[in-house]
């Protein structure tokens, strides 16, 4: 029997009937016939035959027997018969039957004691539909959550959710309703067939405003799993900010902005465990999930070190529907890492639940596992129950899985759902890697990177309080961050319990700091725990720390040196006094802290040994003179425990005499930028302590490799020496002296220094860094000096050379450049701790052939297209020894750039000089066999000089052209006008296989990067002689399958044109050269380290200017860029205009009110401004929103935009005079409200934004150029490529953007060849806002590609501080 028929006979039904079903739903568990008759009785019900009335309702239906048990309610009649007793007023009296048959207890407290779960959850189903006050449903809830039953299903769920009834919530208490949704929307993930309509209600529900913040933080993150990413961010408003913050950054993450994301991400835990007072606390949800997978797929040690510390308090916290993915990821970062065999993942059982199923199933692509493939079937169930759910995020994750197994239908749903949400295809975020393959790279990531200068925010420093009488009293950590102008902060005392908790994941933590806080004790009491610093080990692993300071002196830095107790032997007067140096005494402590110097402590590991021979010596022993026997007996026998000094007689006979090392020591060791120098003697040879020369006695006696030595020592010959070796060193004179140390923080004046001391007799001074290792400075070394050899390694040329310093000393070229990259200046070091003095055109050639080589093997490996720097080495170089190949390859570069070209006969047009010449240029790099990029800009028809090469080389095989959707058909009709003997086909319908495989000479197959992207395989497998990339803008993000697709293309001469080869940063620039000369521009770490970093970041304006050169001469060669000014000087002018719009008094306020809220809320977020981005962007876009049209952020003012009336009067005044206007806006919803102004008015107008077809786009664009409509109205991203509209003649930008390019782009859609008229371009910039800022921008970024491509400065990316003080400028900036 179907459901709507016993539906149908239960509302037939007669009224016991219906009063017993209600009783049934009410108490929700089996009841046999007698209990069922006592309820019965309890509310005066007489129901007659109540066995033979069951039978009945059994036998139609409406109730169904659970065997031994009773009688229970069918599931779909459970609330239409609560409904019923409801309505007909029966529900009281039912609800006092039902406690006088169950009474209720309570304990002395007077809280609810359940004599079982069920009774429990039937009171509160009966609370909640009799529409009780809060306190009473909340004392039940707490009862029946208390229960270890509710651990499986939440009583909430177990009421409203089996099914979900919309109609019970109008019987509910309105306070109630809100909690009971966020219960209901938070566990539906566990029962997706009620996600529709529970979804639809909560939307229904929120949208009448004032629900609360829990219920809006569970319905983003159902949002968000429902891939409606932009709803969701609209649940955000009044949300606490570390949850706001937290879902942005999701929602970041989600739109493929993985490092803002990850800055968010950090900022809003910070603030969520500062508001919450707990530091270890997680993330809700699928974002903490998604947060953890950001952290681990960087591969840096900084996030795999928070991941780790994240990962262990979320699986040791309390379990939660959460717990099951975290334990997933923990074992992801273990396997990758190396540490956890990837075989246990398949040996566990898949989840049930979706998200976890969907992290499985990504995992197991992620880590390759061949188990997979056995999962096909639950994969498609759950994708099938997934997309029932609406829950598009998770269903575009698990029809990726499946399409990545090879099912095409699968694939296509993918790209279809993350088209739809604008989502990114997860199974790409890891690279797969075999077993053996993730344990090398782990193994390697094992290591220090002790050659990556990081720039960090923050450090911890100690400050060391010292006593003379008492030694280190005590050692306090501070934390200090860098300033605006990049010093460091007086510092902030760090609590030792946070350190104890969070060190291992504080980012300005370092590894002996780690060591450091191992000292930390804690001692419990019973008023909490304290956390104690134990100083005697602390000042241990602090020894050679580099940020000590004193407590009373904080801006004095503190060196702490190892040293060991000395026995020191006097002889004065008749009598021989012994001590030991440091004093030892009876207390406990296992170290003595000396101070040496006002900046100088020597720390001293006291032994037990040491503490035995300290309690027979005490303060001093004193012995008569005529006990000297006794005496050295004495020494010899603990000279073995501890170095002796001693100035008494002869030694005993069992101590081996040696003469002492007379030499000085010096040690030179870092200071600020120079060096700090100690002199210093060592009188056992090669081993003992080290003394101040003249300083002592003049005999020491230690253990020397088991044997008790004695070396006597000339305290005068040392001074004389001292003395010698300063007058013979006249840098000293520049150096401050004192307390046996000189100080040298100039550069030039060290060099100058080594120089001196490296003219000194080595048998009598002894140079060493603090290593102990010597080094000198050699002679001046010239390119003559270098012998070089050349030859073929695969597709890079290998060089080798040695260099020969002087008459003993050759070194190779790989460690003559490792030793110029490392050092500074022309001074390097040549190994050996030797030094050289390079000339200045050895250097500079060297450091040319650092900047554009790749070290291999035993020498460096050079890309055939950078080999300028070896020529250029060569040419000045002693000798060179090249092979044939090598010589073939310059006579191959003479050859190309003597090469002329001939125009195709077929080419249907006549070129203009410029195209000719672009024409002449590519068929130069093709004949020599290197990609080239064809920057020309917008509207100087990159198009047809593409198709004269194409044509040229058309004979010898065929072309593949990868254009945008919206662009493959213009290059099917330019290809038919100007090159009709090409046998063009447009790739997407028939039998695409068969297409690929049949392509021949002649042929030229256009496709768009979408269809690429779905079929890279297919097309991966055609060898093409010609590959055209148009707009290549498209693959400016290297982390794409678009990108990914493109890369795997096989051609004999690979060619992008684009008209913005740059729009905002150098590695779109990367990604390009990788597509058409790959290897040129290095790794992508590789580029950044050499380049992007040193540019982009221009903290070091000499070093950003050498970058950029080297850049743009390795680039230069491959890239051609002509602008319109430049060529086409019969291109009508072209005319920009500012327009400032005054704002009204009610607009200037609002726009003022929103800039000081969104100050207000940035000033109270934790952290530099660095870490702000997320928060600045967001807050500015309002702003830049308001501008526009209040309209746009405060629909409920109903104010009127001043942009929108100068707007109205400007196109007013145009189309009065018969002009045709483009207008752009970045806002959709801006263009909504200028469409129904243009209705008001009777303007014709065409429409196009993101969601427009392309045969939709094709048609309006026609229809415009045709004359049908005066105006468009453009998305600036949708019509900013591949459209003509040089049937208008003024543009007008509505809202500026911040790339300049990229407006450029879309004004050039009229100003382009085939304009005949003027062009005039109108920005409406509000006045005294953050729109002008903008602008002012453009004049400093137009445009980082110049700088490269022409030659002016560039400008880097927006800081966060630039933008901070964009929002910080007020009205009257």
């Amino acid at each position: 029997m179907t459901a709507p028929e016993i539906r149908a006979r239960f509302e037939a039904s007669e009224p016991e009937d219906k009063i017993i079903a209600a009783i049934l739903a009410l108490v929700g568990e089996p009841v046999g016939a007698s209990r069922l008759g006592e309820y019965l009785a309890a509310a005066g019900i007489d129901a007659g035959d109540v066995d033979a009335r069951l039978l009945r309702m059994r036998q139609e239906g409406m109730l169904a027997t659970i065997n031994g048990r009773g009688t229970i309610v069918s599931a779909g009649l459970a609330w239409p018969a609560i409904r019923h007793a409801v309505e007909a007023g029966k529900l009281h009296a039912l609800r006092r039957a039902y406690y006088q048959v169950n009474p209720l207890r309570r304990d002395w407290q007077g809280f609810v004691v359940l004599r079982s779960y069920r009774q429990g959850v039937a009171l509160l189903r009966m609370a909640l539909v009799g529409g009780d006050e809060p306190d009473e449903v909340g004392a039940l809830l707490e009862a029946c959550v208390a229960c270890h039953e509710a651990a499986y299903l939440h009583p909430i769920v177990d009421i409203c959710a089996r099914p979900f009834e919309p109609g019970m919530f109008e019987h509910m208490h309105p306070s109630l309703v809100d909690m009971v949704l966020t219960v209901l929307v938070n566990d539906v993930q566990r029962d997706p067939a009620t996600a529709p309509a529970l979804r639809e209600f909560a939307e229904r529900h929120v949208a009448q405003g004032a629900a609360s913040m829990n219920l809006r933080i569970v319905l983003a993150e159902h949002l968000i799993l429902c891939g409606r990413l932009d709803d969701a961010a609209r649940m955000l408003g009044e949300l606490d900010d570390s949850l706001a913050m937290f879902f942005r950054s999701v929602i970041l993450l989600l739109r493929d902005d993985h490092a803002l994301a990850l800055t968010g991400f950090e900022q809003a835990l910070k603030l969520l465990r500062r508001e919450t007072g707990k530091r270890k606390i997680c993330f809700p949800g699928i974002g903490g999930h998604l947060y953890m997978l950001a952290l681990i797929r960087t591969g840096e040690a900084k996030h795999d070190k928070l991941a780790d510390a994240y990962l262990d308090a979320a699986t040791r916290a309390v379990q939660s529907h959460d717990t099951a993915v975290y334990e997933q990821l923990s074992m992801l970062r273990r396997i990758r890492g190396g540490t956890v065999d990837v075989d246990v993942l398949p040996s566990r059982n898949w989840e049930t639940a979706l998200q976890p199923f969907m992290f499985r199933a990504l995992m197991h692509h992620w880590l390759s596992l061949p188990q997979l493939k056995d999962k096909r079937e639950a994969l498609e169930q759950m994708l099938e129950q997934s997309e029932l759910a609406g829950f598009d995020l998770v269903s575009s994750q698990l029809a990726a899985v499946l399409g990545e197994m090879g099912s095409i239908g699968h694939e296509q749903r993918a790209i279809a759902l993350r088209q739809r949400h604008r989502l990114p295809d997860m199974t790409g975020w890891f690279e797969r890697e075999e077993s053996w393959q993730r344990q090398l790279n782990a193994l390697i990531n094992l290591q220090p990177a002790i050659t990556t200068e990081v720039v960090k925010e923050g450090r911890l420093v100690w400050l060391i309080d010292y006593d003379a009488r008492y030694g280190v009293r005590g050692i306090e950590p501070l934390e200090q961050r860098r300033d605006a102008k990049g010093g460091w902060s007086k510092g902030r005392p760090v609590a030792l319990k946070r350190l104890y908790s969070d060190g291992g994941s504080l980012d300005f933590v370092s590894v002996q700091d780690l060591s450091a806080i191992g000292a930390i004790k804690v001692n419990r009491y019973y008023r909490g725990d304290q956390y104690e610093l134990n100083a005697d080990r602390a000042v241990q692993e602090l020894i050679g720390h580099p940020l000590l300071f004193w407590k009373d002196s904080p801006g004095t830095r503190v060196e702490l040196l190892p040293g060991e107790p000395e026995l020191m032997v006097r002889a004065q007067g008749s009598m021989v006094t012994i001590t030991m140096q440091p004093p030892i005494d009876n207390s406990s402590d296992d170290v003595c802290v000396t101070r040496e110097s006002p900046t100088r402590l020597r720390v001293v590991r006291v032994k037990p040994e040491h503490r035995s021979v300290g309690a027979i010596i005490g303060e001093g022993l004193q012995v008569p003179l005529h006990a000297e026997k006794q005496v050295l007996k004495a020494i010899s026998a603990i000279s073995l425990i501890v170095t002796v000094q001693s100035d008494i007689g002869s030694s005993a006979a069992d101590i081996e005499q040696v003469k002492a090392d007379s030499r000085l020591h010096v040690h030179l060791l870092p200071y600020q930028h120079g060096l700090k120098m100690h002199v210093l003697v060592r009188p056992l040879p090669g081993a003992g302590a080290y003394y101040a020369p003249g300083s002592g006695a003049e005999s020491v006696i230690a253990d020397v490799e088991g044997v008790r030595t004695e070396a006597r020592r000339d305290l005068n010959a040392e001074r004389e020496a001292e003395r010698q070796l300063v007058a013979s060193c006249l840098a000293l004179e520049e150096a401050e002296a004192g307390h046996g140390e000189w100080l040298l923080a100039q550069p030039l004046a060290c060099l100058e220094l080594l120089a001196q001391l490296q003219e000194l007799d080595p048998a009598t001074v002894t140079i060493a860094w603090p290593e102990g290792q010597s080094f000198r400075v050699a002679r001046k070394v010239e390119s003559s000096s270098v012998r070089l050899s050349i030859k073929r390694d695969k597709d890079w040329f290998a060089a080798d050379a040695e260099v020969t310093i002087d008459e003993d000393k050759v070194v190779s070229l790989r460690t003559l450049l490792d030793m110029v990259k490392s050092g500074k200046g022309r001074f390097v070091e040549l190994g050996d701790n030797q030094f050289a003095a390079l000339s200045t055109e050895l250097h500079k050639r060297l450091m040319d052939l650092v900047a554009f080589s790749d070290q291999h093997g035993i020498g460096v490996r050079v890309h055939p297209l950078a080999s300028f720097a070896l020529q250029e080495l060569a040419a000045d170089a002693g000798g060179v020894k090249a092979d044939k190949l090598w010589k073939e390859h310059l006579s191959r570069i003479d050859s190309s750039a003597a090469f002329e070209p001939k125009l195709p006969s077929t080419l249907q047009a006549e070129l203009r000089d410029y195209q000719h010449e672009g024409y002449d240029w590519l068929a130069r790099l093709a004949h020599w066999g290197v990609g080239a990029c064809l920057a020309d800009d917008m509207g100087l028809g990159k198009t047809l000089q593409a198709l004269a090469l194409i044509l040229s080389r058309a004979p010898q095989g065929p072309t593949l052209v990868v254009a945008p959707t919206s662009v493959c058909t213009n290059w099917m009709a330019e290809a038919a006008r100007f090159a009709p003997t090409l046998n063009v086909k447009l790739f997407g319908g028939g039998d695409r296989a068969a297409m690929l495989d049949e392509v021949q000479p002649f042929d030229l197959v256009v496709a768009s990067y979408g269809l690429l992207q779905l079929e890279a395989e297919m097309f991966s497998k055609v060898k093409w002689h010609t590959i055209v990339l148009d707009e290549a803008q498209a693959i400016k993000n290297n982390a794409t399958k678009r990108s990914a697709a493109v890369m795997a293309l096989q051609g004999n001469f690979r060619m992008v044109a684009t008209g913005t080869p740059l729009e905002n940063h150098l590695g779109e620039l990367w990604n390009l050269f990788r597509f058409i000369n790959p290897g040129l521009l290095g790794t992508n770490d590789q580029f950044n380290l050499k380049f992007a970093g040193p540019i982009e970041r221009a903290q070091d304006k000499r070093a950003a200017a050498a970058a950029r050169a080297r850049l743009k001469r390795l680039i230069q060669p491959f890239i051609l860029r002509r602008t319109k000014s430049q060529v086409l000087s019969e291109l009508p002018p072209r005319t920009e205009i500012v327009l400032p719009v005054d704002q009204t008094a009610e607009e200037a306020a609002l726009y003022e009110t929103l800039r000081r809220d969104a100050l207000a809320k940035l000033a109270s977020l934790e952290g530099p401004e660095s870490q702000k981005s997320i928060q600045i962007l967001a807050e500015m876009m309002k702003l830049r929103r308001a501008c526009c049209n209040p309209q746009l952020v405060a629909p409920e003012l109903g104010l009127q935009s001043s942009k929108l009336t100068v707007f109205g009067r400007l196109l007013e005044g145009l189309l009065e005079n018969r002009h045709k206007v483009l207008v752009f806006s970045q806002f959709v919803d801006h263009l909504t409200l200028i469409r129904k102004h243009l209705d008001a008015k009777g303007v014709r107008y065409q429409y196009l934004d993101g969601s427009t077809s392309m045969q939709a786009r094709k048609e309006r664009v026609d229809a415009f150029q045709a004359g049908d409509g005066d105006v468009f109205l453009i998305s600036l991203k949708a019509g900013g490529v591949g459209i003509n509209l040089t049937a208008a003649d003024y543009v007008i930008h509505m809202d500026p953007w911040w790339n300049p390019a990229v407006e450029d782009q879309a004004s050039d859609r009229a100003h382009r060849m085939g304009q005949q008229r003027p062009v005039t371009i109108y920005r409406l910039v509000a006045k005294n806002t953050i729109e002008e800022g903008i602008v002012d921008l453009h004049k400093h970024k137009r445009d980082l590609a110049d700088s490269l491509l022409e030659g002016s400065d560039a400008a880097a990316r927006l800081s966060p501080s630039d933008m901070l003080k964009m929002l910080q400028e007020g009205l009257g900036h």
